[in-house]
């Protein structure tokens, strides 16, 4: 029959065990803030102060008031006015610059007479997806002074009553991250990824090591069951992890300044239920591998690779083709990744939020049921 006396027991045990090996207690929390530190200032999603250069081959106001549009704009940083192609190429070779923007001889003169143009914008795109992105702003601020050149000619010749402006505009109203600030997105993600990662195998590590120690036997011939030394063993990598997480809640909500905008304690007791589960993960590695190394190697291998590509946390799921959708609803990170961040940007409830709940608590069982079942107390 379970005994809490004796799951307690082994928890007690396990604790000091923890406590006496000084540098693995510290490890175990330090070594998560540091990998939340370097994914959340590593991984903005958002191009800005990409270095640039300009050549104007024409140098009149028209151009002048082009190139002070692209000074101007938070994704571009002037680095130098260069006066040749062979100096534009020179730098471009060295890395100096990543965008150079060519505006040609006759630039104001053709405005005059109204004929088109062609601008050219020089990415380099040994990145391709951030020279897409780059280009893509680059189209965006010549948009903007096209809109400026036809509100000045609808005003010179259509009069004041035009107003200055053309006939049609486009006004975009970004809802839930109106700054579009990547960080809104990014670092509720890194939570869930790293909670998945280094928790686990520190969990996997722990039922691992008596194993190849031999000192699990001490269990086997003690009256203390399979489920009491398992959840036993589990609940101080509990603790410690639910406590990373609330470091990580007060990073985000304070140094980040990621908006909170749904119940901080749906949040916080969904976010010790994925603490329970990514523990159990761990858990179930070490009841299946026999020694320290493979537990470490499992549990990075289907944990953190798959968290990373698949979750949601960096490609969305809607860009995912249908085999590896179905790899991204078999993980618990995909669930917890959409839970926090619908919950913190979009300030959804649980009435919306059940589904991710449901689902890590069904995979909670899964795990913590597995283990119990598949552990056999005997040698061999």
């Amino acid at each position: 029959m379970f005994s809490v006396k004796r799951m307690y027991e082994v928890t007690r045990k396990e604790t000091k065990e923890l406590i006496r090996n000084k540098m693995g207690f510290m490890l175990s929390i330090i070594a998560p803030v540091v990998l939340y530190f370097l994914f959340s200032f590593g991984m903005p999603l958002e191009v800005k102060d990409i270095p640039m250069a300009i050549l104007d081959e024409d140098n009149t106001p028209e151009s002048r008031l082009l190139a002070d549009s692209l000074k101007k704009s938070r994704t571009f940083s002037l680095v130098q006015q260069v006066k040749s192609y062979a100096e534009m190429e020179n730098i471009m070779r060295l890395g100096n610059i990543r965008a150079c923007f060519v505006i040609p001889q006759g630039f104001a003169k053709k405005i005059k007479r109204s004929e088109p143009q062609t601008i050219l914008a020089l990415i380099e795109a040994t990145y391709p997806g951030r020279a897409q992105m780059s280009g893509g702003y680059g189209e965006a601020v010549v948009q903007e002074f096209n809109s400026r050149v036809m509100a000045d000619f609808l005003k010179k010749y259509a009069g004041a009553e035009a107003g200055g402006t053309v006939p049609v505009n486009l006004y975009i109203s970004p809802w839930f991250n109106p700054t579009l600030r990547s960080e809104d997105y990014i670092v509720p993600g890194v939570i869930g990824v790293i909670l998945v990662f280094l928790p686990p195998i520190i969990a996997a590590i722990s039922v691992a090591k008596e194993k190849e120690t031999g000192s699990i036997i001490n269990m086997f011939v003690s009256p203390i069951g399979k489920a009491e030394y398992l959840l036993g063993k589990m609940i101080p990598y509990i603790v410690i992890t639910y406590f990373n997480f609330i470091l990580f809640f007060i990073f985000t909500v304070t140094i980040f300044k990621v908006p909170l905008r749904g119940d901080p304690v749906l949040l916080f007791a969904v976010s010790l239920l994925y603490s329970i589960d990514v523990i159990g993960i761990g858990l179930l590695v070490s009841v299946l591998v026999s020694n320290q190394i493979s537990a470490i190697l499992v549990s990075a291998v289907l944990n953190l690779i798959p968290a990373f590509m698949y979750s949601g946390f960096f490609i969305p799921l809607i860009c995912l083709d249908d085999s590896a959708k179905q790899t991204a609803y078999s993980l618990i990170t995909t669930y917890y990744i959409d839970f926090i961040r619908k919950l913190m940007i979009k300030g959804l409830g649980p009435d919306y939020l059940m589904g991710s709940i449901t689902a890590m608590l069904i995979y909670g069982f899964a795990v913590y049921g597995l283990s119990i079942i598949l552990f056999k107390k005997k040698l061999g």
